[in-house]
């Protein structure tokens, strides 16, 4: 009896897990869909492709301790726009907490891109980010079992596809000039 406790405890305490991991591997990979076109126009500027280049120079520990710059920086904004949101301005309080951690999640994952080849150097990164790839892989695999999940999928991705074309008609009379 204690045993089938424990066990449905067990699942319970995985499912409970898996779920925000899961939300959150979706999360960033519709942002990072999302923000595609943005970040390649950002790799092709002449400054930051130079900054690609010091980053790849870099030795292992130097390209992973460039990861926490981002970071580091944006922690202000992202605190400015929780204080904002806490005193009443919510909207624009999650606005700028939102642009905030879109931008320092675009940077990172670009960041980690350059960096990845230096930091799988490192042994104990090496098996914490082929451990991360691995779960990531397994929830997928999980959450796509589950009635729904294609459909849901399916409107997630629509949804982005509606609010990139909504931002891409705000910023045109920009792109002009």
């Amino acid at each position: 009896m204690i045993s089938v406790v424990l066990h449905i405890l067990q699942r319970l305490a995985r499912a409970l897990f898996a779920i925000p991991v899961v939300l959150y591997f979706l999360l960033a990979d519709l942002v990072m869909w999302a923000i595609g076109p943005a970040l390649d126009l950002l790799a092709r500027l002449a400054f930051w492709h130079r900054v690609e280049i010091a980053i790849a120079a870099l030795p292992a520990y130097g390209a992973l301790l460039v990861l926490a710059v981002p970071v580091v920086l944006l922690e202000p904004p992202k605190a400015v726009a929780l204080w904002w949101m806490a005193t009443g301005k919510f909207w624009p309080g999650l606005a700028m907490l939102l642009v905030a951690k879109a931008f320092e999640f675009a940077v990172i994952l670009r960041l980690h891109a350059i960096a990845t080849p230096k930091l799988l150097s490192i042994p104990w990164y090496a098996w914490l980010h082929h451990a991360v790839l691995a779960l990531r892989a397994k929830l997928y695999a999980a959450l796509m079992t589950l009635p729904g999940a294609l459909a849901a999928l399916r409107i997630a991705r629509e949804t982005v596809l509606a609010l990139r074309d909504t931002v891409r008609r705000w910023i045109a009379p920009w792109r002009r000039r």
